[in-house]
């Protein structure tokens, strides 16, 4: 299954890189990122942003056909509040195709996929084919022949990137985000952190850029605590954002029963503390990599060496390369505490060539750190909507 959709993805990624050198040669395609909205930015906007006063932008109706680009404009909006924006949006428009978009982005909301598809289906913009193709995917549907059609009608558009980019999230595959992720850090500053956080390499100057091009700003700030752990961040009603703040301060997780990120520190931190991990809260998270890492190290302290070997295995053929840290452990749970805050005091080590099971089993007496290119901060970008629709149950 993986093989078959993993050569889909590689024809498309040859379709996109093919179609971007002929553009390039119209001159149309700028192979640099695009520098429009990354100009000079009023200084005391700047000072707010990095100071952390979050502001909620308003929301412009003809930039809001896409949760892509509500989130674009304020990323800091929940989910109730996008959705009387959307309704609002729906009442008073005067655009009858807006109107029918509205209508659908609604029932996706709502997960009424076939609703939602009829709605998308009676518009031909690119919006409503990329809404079209949004509720296909959240509804299981493979969506190979519409990501290529959309790179043939919309070549220069972000929008089959973005859906590249989701329905890899959505296999838990990390095979091929970094493809993606470099076609969009050359056209945004914004992407451009994404891509260097998924890729470890972020830093204050990689924030410093993505503040100026002024989308998603809310999560740029909340970002730039990774970088900086000393900044303060506020609190608001954003999952997404209160969820990893809580993460980094090491207070209380209050996370949705859809909340992937935060349901499995929840249950880390319950876990170590002495009491038994809900697996059954965490079941429908089992295609990210992160949840089988878990899975691993949780069996593997449980004695269940066979069921630990399994996870540890699945996890290290998803994920393209990681690494073992350890330090001398200090409680009783292994591999538990990457996942209830940053892990600190780690050293890399030396790892045994079988793997993530025969490392644990050559270093008895210390606790470990797998570090690898994280999904979440992809995920992050596609906010509530993305894991409320896909994991609520």
């Amino acid at each position: 299954m993986f093989d078959e959709e993993d050569e889909k993805l590689k024809n498309l990624m040859k379709l996109k890189e093919e179609m971007e050198k002929d553009l390039e040669k119209k001159g149309i395609f700028r192979g640099k990122r695009e520098t429009q909205k990354t100009s000079a930015v009023d200084e005391t906007v700047l000072k707010k942003l990095r100071e952390n006063v979050v502001v909620s932008a308003q929301l412009k109706e003809e930039e809001s056909l896409t949760f892509y680009n509500i989130n674009a404009q304020d990323y800091g909006s929940d989910l109730e509040a996008i959705e009387k924006a959307v309704r609002n949006f729906q009442t008073r428009t005067s655009d009858a195709n807006r109107r029918i978009i509205f209508e659908g982005l609604l029932s996706l909301l709502n997960g009424e996929f076939e609703k939602a598809k009829r709605s998308f289906s009676q518009v031909n913009t690119v919006e409503a084919h990329y809404d079209m193709s949004l509720a296909k995917l959240y509804n299981g549907e493979d969506i190979s022949n519409d990501i290529a059609q959309l790179l043939k009608w919309y070549s220069d558009s972000i929008y089959p990137l973005l859906l590249l980019l989701e329905s890899e999230l959505l296999r838990g595959s990390s095979l091929n985000i970094e493809k993606v992720l470099t076609i969009l850090a050359r056209r945004s500053l914004f992407w451009n952190l994404i891509s260097s956080m998924y890729t470890g390499i972020a830093n204050e100057e990689t924030i410093n850029k993505a503040i100026r091009e002024r989308i998603f700003s809310s999560l740029v700030l909340m970002l730039s605590v990774y970088i900086d752990s000393s900044r303060d961040y506020p609190m608001q009603s954003h999952t997404c954002l209160n969820v990893h703040k809580a993460y980094l301060r090491g207070e209380t997780i209050q996370a949705p029963n859809w909340c992937l990120f935060g349901q499995l520190a929840s249950e880390a931190r319950k876990y170590l503390a002495g009491y038994k991990a809900d697996l059954g809260k965490l079941k429908k998270f089992e295609r990210a990599p992160e949840t089988k890492l878990f899975f691993g190290f949780l069996f593997y302290n449980d004695g269940n060496y066979t069921a630990a070997q399994e996870y540890f295995k699945k996890f290290e053929m998803q994920v393209d390369q990681y690494t073992i840290y350890g330090k001398p452990l200090k409680q009783s749970k292994i591999g538990i505490e990457q996942f209830t805050g940053l892990p600190r005091d780690f050293v890399e080590i030396n790892m045994a060539p079988g793997g993530i099971f025969e490392t644990l089993q050559s270093y008895k007496g210390y606790d470990f750190y797998v570090y690898f290119k994280n999904l979440e901060f992809v995920r992050l970008v596609f906010s509530e909507e993305h894991c409320k629709i896909n994991y609520k149950q």
